[in-house]
């Protein structure tokens, strides 16, 4: 009587997952800016949702380089989570505004109705500033250029 081989994960499953490790050590190892900046960057390359928490950290980290080079990778996923991150950026009262405008560029690509109304919100806010309530009303013309958003 023949056994069955015990069930193994597909090969790309562990490589994945070996590559979102090495790629969130390199991210958080004490290095050159340049490397951690590189390294965030490529964690969106990989397009693995399991990131996104990571990468949400990594905004709060004291260098404004890799501040910002979180925002990019996150910006660069199109997903519930990532639309979260970006909004929560975005109406957080002690993120730098340049970080704020940033996020409002990135809800542009999720393509979302609530992505929209969160710009939307944000462009009628008084509240968040003049720098970053133009930005929402610069995304918000943007979209309405652009072809229709999803639920």
């Amino acid at each position: 009587m023949a056994t069955a081989a015990p069930a193994r994960p597909p090969a790309d499953a562990s490589t994945s997952d070996d590559s979102l490790l090495r790629g969130l050590l390199w991210a958080a190892e004490p290095a050159p800016e340049e490397i951690r900046a590189l390294a965030i960057e490529d964690l969106a390359l990989l397009g693995d949702p399991r990131a996104l928490d990571p990468l949400a950290a990594f905004i709060w980290d004291p260098n404004p380089r890799i501040q910002q080079a979180a925002l990019r990778a996150v910006a660069l996923f199109q997903h519930r989570r990532a639309e979260e991150i970006l909004g929560n950026v975005v109406r957080h009262p002690r993120l730098p505004d340049a970080l704020k405008i940033q996020a409002l560029s990135g809800l542009l690509y999720q393509r979302t109705a609530t992505a929209r109304r969160v710009v939307q919100d944000v462009a009628a806010d008084s509240r968040v500033g003049y720098a970053v309530q133009n930005a929402a009303r610069s995304v918000a013309s943007q979209w309405e250029a652009a072809p229709a958003a999803t639920p």
